[in-house]
């Protein structure tokens, strides 16, 4: 499910319980964001850089030494391929979708690879 955070909470918790949760870089640091998802009842938090057009620098996701525990899975995305899948979903009108994300075994450089790095929305 797509969700919406700001810092003061997230914008519509109702799809957040139970789902593996695509949000925005931005408003609050990645702990906080994932940690409210979390809260929420989500199982998993994927977070796509607010720079649509960012095609290849990854962001690390660092602590923000505020001792909280964080207990789901997560990951950060590029703003393109956060983008792309968010556009699919909305011009599908789905509120969620199965993503195959490859997984990097060859320790060949991704953009040696030419491949996208999600695949197939079903």
């Amino acid at each position: 499910a797509v969700v919406s955070t700001q810092s003061t909470g997230i914008l519509n918790p109702a799809k957040v319980s139970g789902n593996f949760v695509l949000v925005e870089r931005g408003e609050c640091s990645f702990v906080e964001k994932v940690s409210m998802c979390q809260s929420a009842g989500a199982t998993g938090v994927i977070v796509y850089d607010n720079a649509a057009d960012n095609r290849s620098n990854l962001v690390a996701m660092v602590d923000d030494d505020r001792g909280t525990q964080i207990d789901i899975p997560s990951l950060f995305i590029i703003g393109l391929d956060g983008f792309h899948i968010r556009r699919a979903l909305e011009r599908n009108s789905l509120e969620s979708a199965i993503i195959n994300v490859p997984i990097n075994m060859t320790y060949v450089p991704e953009h040696q690879i030419r491949k996208p790095p999600w695949t197939k929305l079903l």
